[in-house]
């Protein structure tokens, strides 16, 4: 799938290309980048809530739950790593304000996604 792809290049290995061109390192400091970075991709696409996401969110960190809108809407929450450039450009929604992500259990309204 193209968008796939493009997402691939763009989001991961321009990043890693830019970073290995920019800071000049070592090796190891290299590979740690580029864990770390593959680390946070995995946590953004997990689907999970983590203990962390709300000290995250408040401190500009995208969660996965950021991440989950952007999968849902496509034009909201751009931003893999920091929600810096969402909020200036106010392409930022918080989960919680999605009615997508708004159900009923057990008879009471909640939001979640």
């Amino acid at each position: 799938d193209f968008h796939q792809a493009a997402d691939t290049f763009l989001m991961i290995l321009i990043p890693l290309l830019v970073t290995s061109r920019v800071v000049h390192c070592n090796v190891w400091t290299y590979m740690a980048f580029g864990s770390l970075y593959a680390n946070w991709l995995c946590l953004i696409h997990s689907e999970y809530h983590h203990p962390w996401d709300a000290v995250f969110r408040q401190i500009g960190f995208g969660t996965a739950a950021d991440h989950h809108v952007h999968h849902k809407l496509f034009v909201k929450n751009y931003g893999h790593l920091f929600m810096y450039a969402d909020w200036a450009f106010k392409t930022y929604l918080n989960p919680q304000d999605v009615s997508a992500f708004t159900g009923s259990e057990g008879g009471k309204t909640v939001k979640g996604w």
